[in-house]
């Protein structure tokens, strides 16, 4: 049953890699995911304390794929409308126990605003580590990550055979000041369909080829989040049909606005098997958030639906503006689990 969760989670996963997404905060990453969030796999990537809270059996490897885009209409005349910003993900996923590890590959597309056929493109590589510990009523997680990226930069693609071969047969040159080491830990305190979710991701972090400690890195990526939701079983043991579950969170502590986000989220969820289900999230996010100022203009509205099955987790979704429609960013993904 922790099969369709581990699925899930790698769908979820390869979202924060897409670093050209409507926003510099990947709104697409908010939909189903949550630091306050437990029992799914799935739940790990937004904060490894939930490893040790997963409620169904997880198989021991996991790959997903998945394709996003963040489309301007006004751009639809060039000579590949459907690739603007492009993300390709693969992640791949072992787990034993308490501990995971994930391998992150991707290749993007950046266009150039200027010029409708030039891109910059990207392949970027990250490890991740996740370690965890429960007792009764709270989780402790411990997360270890890396990685780096490579860069084709100002190169003219008119047609397919130059996005593959761009892509994948052509030689990248390293991108200076892409290298990433951060070391973050989180916690979840949950007693019944309550919870509170805190996660810190870079306690220790690599900045300017130097490894860092300090406060402000610390409270710009702490998010705080509670969550309130109903378990797949009831306390009698029967299976839920109809599972919602809402969450609130805010990302950045220190007074610097810019790096300051919120996010509001629900999912309802339609369990017809312990192991088959559909569901619908909703979720807005807004990035540059001044407390108790609401600003829709840096607001995003996401939507995305998921359907499970035995092995298998198929997902899609689209993120716009929560203003006007200018941009819109939709995505596609499919995990299997051995």
């Amino acid at each position: 049953m922790k099969r369709f969760c581990l699925v899930l989670s790698l769908l979820l996963l390869s979202i924060p890699l897409f670093s050209r997404a409507l926003s510099s905060k990947d709104p697409l990453f908010s939909p189903m995911s949550s630091v306050s969030y437990y029992g799914r796999f799935s739940d790990v990537f937004a904060n490894p304390a939930a490893l040790p809270l997963i409620e169904t059996d997880t198989g021991p490897f996991a790959v997903s794929v998945s394709i996003s885009d963040d489309y301007d209409p006004s751009d639809f005349s060039s000579s590949l409308p459907l690739l603007q910003n492009q993300r390709w993900d693969i992640a791949a996923s072992f787990v034993a126990d308490y501990v995971a590890l994930t391998a992150f590959y991707g290749t993007e597309f950046d266009r150039y605003e200027d010029a409708s056929s030039v891109y910059d493109v990207r392949s970027s590589l990250r490890l991740e580590l996740d370690m965890a510990y429960a007792i009764p009523y709270l989780s402790f997680g411990l997360r270890v990550s890396g990685g780096n990226s490579m860069i084709r930069q100002s190169r003219t693609i008119d047609n397919l055979a130059e996005v593959f071969a761009n892509a994948w047969f052509s030689p990248f040159e390293r991108e200076s000041g892409s290298e990433s080491f951060d070391v973050g830990a989180g916690a979840i305190f949950s007693i019944g369909p309550f919870s509170l979710g805190a996660y810190v991701g870079k306690i220790i972090t690599l900045e300017d080829n130097d490894i860092y400690l300090g406060w402000d890195a610390i409270g710009d990526s702490t998010t705080l989040s509670a969550a309130l939701g109903m378990g797949r079983f009831a306390p009698s043991g029967d299976l839920r049909f109809c599972r919602p579950k809402l969450s609130f969170s805010l990302t950045g502590l220190t007074g610097d606005d810019t790096k300051r986000s919120i996010e509001a989220e629900a999912e309802l969820t339609f369990q017809f098997l312990p192991e088959s289900s559909a569901t619908l999230a909703v979720s807005y996010f807004e990035e540059n958030h001044s407390f108790f100022h609401f600003d829709p203009h840096n607001g995003y509205v996401n939507i995305f639906l998921r359907g499970e099955g035995e092995g298998f987790t198929g997902t899609i979704g689209v993120s716009f503006s929560a203003v006007d429609f200018s941009h819109f960013a939709p995505y596609v993904g499919f995990s299997y689990i051995s």
